[in-house]
Parts: structure tokens; C-alpha cells; sequence
């Protein structure tokens, strides 16, 4: 989401003051956080300096913390370099490993101490501590509420047990990657067929479930050096180097053929189908039959071409003699193939069309249309992901371009270097809702990061639109990236004794709220489930009654 930045000279200066300040008081140097050594670290009194000297720089609620709970990062530094001084043990001379993971206990209290009131809830720190003359250290992580109690939330499993049997149509998928999964749940409700539910576990809708189609497949470009011909083959040195005319010529033809029928796939009257057809989905969504039953054909058919990489394909031909030709034409096929014709993305896309196709056809498509009423999106449970889903699917429920929430960068090194609060816009999708609808949004204490912005984005186009259950995880903060929104920046220091995770963006809500570490307040609060609740929805899920939903369904029954 792109931000404008004003620089305010009165702001800046005030604030480069205070920095510099504390920069002379504590003998720290404005240093990249990325530039740090281990040799920089020979002590506790260093370590705690440089993870001091980072957040000084880098962490972004300093202003919010100081105005609302009374965080001092001066102050901090002030009352733990003393005591961080004072343990003597981090390299190892001259005292024994119990000393040393007495040190490595009490450092471990003073960093909870110092982190535990930090509010940003994507914030964390990994921080290795030595506990040995040998060398060995025990990395630990501290994160901002880390000895907060943390509520009750129903985990997505759980909450999927629960729901599949209480769905008509039911419609679910689960994707799975090497940095994550995602798995959504769909259908309309047995007990109130006019209301429609949607929960998914994560915000990977984008990655797993837009079609994205190029204009057409398998279609080379005039002049591709790739694409093999009858002309190429026959000009082949390796192809002339057999001697006998006649074994040539047999092996030509057999080759010619393998060619000729392999191209028929693409020079065929479905795939030419196919191609007609993707102009009519990019503009509408809408995937017809006779587009998905083409697609399957094709996809078919592509899995079963002739091999020609197979060795049992030339074996009634193969000799000595033209086995130099015979491999020198599976390279020239495979690179016909695969860089020519692409025939790989076209079976990735047809893969994605196909499998994708029921959350088209079953709820995009009927959104749309406006035959979906009433809407349920119950994001318990969900972590968050990535902002591009804002775009591709939150977007969807929105019919008025409005102002969702506000967003401030960190930038400089000083404590209270930020931009100006700027708002982040959102806008009706082309192939959205067609007016508004009453919609629900389930929240919990697991609703972290992009399930919090969906949730502001939709409660900003009006009362049609509420959220029931707990507050939110309260982690609004924008972590950085150059395209991502939630993708996170992570700076490892001092050759992996310190390892962040730390957002450069600071949200707030339209009420000018700061958020962080409190969560989008429900318009209807359901407490949190107890821990016999939690299981009863796990262990008993046919004779479990789950209170929020249940809200939601009178709230929905009364529109």
C-alpha cells in the first residue's frame, strides 16, 4: 500500500535531538543495525547495548508506549546497562558454566522484563545467551506480552471438525508450501440456508486460489529459436553423420513422426478452443462447463504424449550408429517442449483452473451475481498472511471507496522519526458485491495481522457490516517489504547473536485508535471459550454449541 511522506523539519529536529542526547550520554554510535559484528559483542554490557541501540532505532510505538504506559526507552537503558555490567561471565574467562548460566538466567529475566511491555504483537527477538566455557549458548526468543496470560481461542482444526457437518454444498481445500499452508471451508449453513459461511485458516487466497491466465498457451512466438522443425532435423550434423542413406532416412521419418505427433497437441482444435475462451474468464470469472470440461481433456491429454524422452520409444530403431542423432533429438525435443511450447505452464494453469473452480463457481461467481444474501467470514484462528488478498478477495465485499485505516513508517534512527499518519484507501473490486449485504466477521485472540485489516476494511463501509466475538490479536503493525504488507523484515546482527523480527509501520483505526496489543473491538463482545469449551469443540463437536456463532446467527436472522 503505497504511503506519501512528508518530512516535518520541526519534528525531525526535536527528535534528532533527544537521540543525539542520548547518544552522548550512553556512548552509543548511530551504526546499521545489519553492520554489527560479533566482535562487537564481548560482553552482557555489549549485548544489551546493541539491542538497546537497534530498537532505538528501529521499533516504531515508542511515542504510543511512552504516552500510554509510560515506557521510557531512555529511561530502560538507564536502569538495565548497570545490571547487565554487572554479569561477568559472557566470554568465559575465568569463571565456571555455573556461573556462567547463572549470568545466562539473569539476563534472561532482565530482556523478559524489557520486553515483555512492548505492545507491537508481530515484534520478537532472538537472543543467544552462552551457558558454557565451551562455547555453547541457548537462544532464546522474547516477544512483547510474552508472560500476559493470553485468552481462549478455538483452533482452526478444531473449528473445521465443528463446522464441515454444519454445512450444505460443503466446499473445502487445503494447500500446502514449503513456508506455510492454507485451508479454507465453505458452504451454506443446514440450520439457515440464506446465510452463506467462508473461514479460512490463513491469508493465502491469492497464492492458492486466483486463476491468473495468460492470453493464450502453447503458443509459441513467431521465430523461436526453441521450437523444433522437419527443417532443423533434417539439416542435424548428427542426423547426416549415418552413413547408410536408407537407416538415415528411417530414423529421420521415425523422428519426424514423434515431432508431428506431439505438435498435434498443440495444434489442436481444443486447445485452439481453450485459447478462445480465456478473453470471456479474464473479463467475468465465470468458468463455464464446456471451458472446464476442455480443460480437463487437455490436461489429459498432456500427461499422456508421446514419450519422447523414453528410451522404450526408440528401441525397434536404436543402434550404435544413431544413438548420437537419437539423443541429440530428445535434447532438441525437450527444449521444443519446455521452452518453445511451454507446455509446463500451460498444465500448472490448467491444474489451477481446475482445482480453483468450485471457490469460483460456488462463491466468487455467486457473490457477484448477488444470490449470496447473507455472509458469514469467520477468521478465528487466522494468522494473517499476505496484503495482496486485500486486493483479490476482501476488496470483493466492499461497494464504496473510503478511507479502512491509517498507517505511519518508521524512518531515521531516532526514536520518534515517523512520517505523518496517511490514510490507506480501499475501493469495490470490478467483480464484487453489487450492493451491500449483511455480513458478519468472526473475530478471536487468533485473528492476528491481515484478519485485523480485512476487518477494519470492511467495518468501514457501514453498519451492514459487524463483527462479532473477542478483540483481535491486536498485531496491526506493517512489517516491511518492498511488495508485501505482512511479509516481515528480519535482521540477523552481530553474526546471529540477535536475530528481529520487527514491523516498520504503525496502524491505527478510524478513531485515530492505536490498537496494538488491544485488537479491533467487536461491535458484538462474546467472552472468550473456556477451556472445557475448547476441548468440547474438539472432542464432542456433534453436541458442542459454539456461542459465537450462534450470535451471528441471530444477528443475521433478524436482517
Amino acid at each position: 500500500m503505497k504511503k506519501n511522506i512528508i518530512y516535518l523539519g520541526l519534528a525531525l529536529f526535536s527528535t534528532s535531538a533527544i537521540f543525539n542526547s542520548c547518544v552522548q550520554d550512553y556512548e552509543s554510535s548511530i551504526k546499521e543495525p545489519t553492520r554489527y559484528t560479533s566482535n562487537d559483542i564481548k560482553s552482557y554490557a555489549d549485548l544489551f547495548k546493541v539491542f538497546w541501540t537497534v530498537m532505538d532505532q528501529r521499533y516504531n510505538y515508542f511515542y504510543e508506549q511512552k504516552e500510554k504506559g509510560g515506557m521510557d526507552w531512555n529511561a530502560i537503558y538507564k536502569e538495565y546497562y548497570p545490571k547487565f555490567a554487572a554479569l561477568k561471565s559472557y566470554n568465559g574467562i575465568g569463571v565456571s558454566d555455573t556461573d556462567m548460566l547463572a549470568d545466562a538466567e539473569k539476563a534472561y529475566g532482565y530482556f523478559t522484563e524489557i520486553v515483555n511491555p512492548i505492545i507491537d504483537r508481530h515484534f520478537s527477538v532472538k537472543i543467544r545467551l552462552p551457558v558454557s566455557n565451551s562455547g555453547v549458548g541457548i537462544t532464546y526468543k522474547f516477544s512483547g506480552g510474552m508472560k500476559e496470560k493470553k485468552s481462549n481461542y478455538y483452533p482452526f482444526d478444531a473449528k473445521y471438525g465443528y463446522m464441515k457437518d454444519r454445512l450444505n454444498d460443503v466446499e473445502s481445500r487445503t494447500y500446502t508450501y514449503s513456508d506455510g499452508s492454507m485451508t479454507y471451508l465453505m458452504g451454506s449453513l443446514k440450520s439457515n440456508p440464506d446465510i452463506y459461511y467462508f473461514s479460512y485458516s490463513s491469508f493465502m487466497l491469492t497464492r492458492s486460489l486466483k486463476i491468473d491466465l495468460a492470453d493464450k498457451y502453447v503458443s509459441p512466438d513467431p521465430g523461436n529459436s526453441l521450437v523444433l522443425t522437419p527443417a532443423t532435423i533434417e539439416s542435424s550434423a548428427e542426423l547426416n553423420a549415418i552413413a547408410d542413406i536408407n537407416k538415415r532416412n528411417e530414423i529421420k521419418n521415425f523422428t519426424i513422426n514423434i515431432l508431428n505427433e506431439w505438435n498435434s497437441f498443440p495444434n489442436s482444435n481444443e486447445m485452439k478452443s481453450f485459447n478462445s475462451q480465456i478473453g470471456a474468464f479474464k473479463s467475468t470469472e465465470v468458468l463455464s462447463d464446456s471451458f472446464l470440461n476442455i480443460t480437463q481433456q487437455l490436461l489429459t491429454k498432456s500427461n499422456n504424449l508421446v514419450k519422447y524422452n523414453s528410451p522404450a520409444t526408440y528401441s525397434t530403431v536404436l543402434n550404435s550408429e544413431n544413438l548420437p542423432y537419437i539423443q541429440w533429438f530428445i535434447a532438441k525435443m525437450n527444449d521444443h517442449v519446455k521452452w518453445g511450447y511451454r507446455l509446463d505452464i500451460f498444465q500448472n494453469a490448467a491444474n489451477k483452473i481446475l482445482t480453483s473452480a468450485p471457490f469460483y463457481r460456488k462463491f466468487l461467481n455467486p457473490l457477484h451475481k448477488g444470490e449470496i444474501k447473507k455472509l458469514i467470514i469467520d477468521l478465528r484462528g487466522n494468522g494473517g498472511g499476505a496484503v495482496v488478498d486485500a486486493r483479490f478477495f476482501t476488496e470483493r465485499l466492499i461497494t464504496k471507496s473510503t478511507t479502512a485505516f491509517y498507517q505511519r513508517t518508521k524512518e531515521g534512527n531516532g526514536q520518534f522519526n515517523y512520517t505523518p499518519w496517511v490514510p490507506v484507501q480501499v475501493k469495490p473490486h470490478l467483480l464484487g458485491i453489487p450492493k451491500d449485504i449483511p455480513i458478519v466477521i468472526l473475530t478471536d485472540k487468533g485473528s492476528y495481522s491481515m484478519s485485523e485489516m480485512s476487518t477494519l476494511m470492511l467495518k468501514s463501509q457501514g453498519p451492514h457490516a459487524v463483527s462479532i466475538g473477542d478483540y483481535s490479536a491486536g498485531a496491526t503493525a506493517g512489517l516491511g517489504g518492498p511488495d508485501e504488507f505482512n511479509g516481515g523484515t528480519q535482521d540477523v546482527i552481530a553474526g546471529g547473536i540477535l536475530e528481529f523480527y520487527m514491523p516498520l509501520m504503525a496502524t491505527k483505526n478510524l478513531n485515530e485508535e492505536v490498537i496494538e496489543g488491544i485488537g479491533v473491538k467487536p461491535d458484538i463482545y462474546v467472552t472468550p471459550p473456556s477451556d472445557v469449551e475448547v476441548a468440547q469443540m474438539k472432542n464432542n463437536p456433534q453436541t458442542f454449541a459454539d456461542r459465537v456463532m450462534g450470535e451471528a446467527i441471530k444477528y443475521l436472522s433478524g436482517k
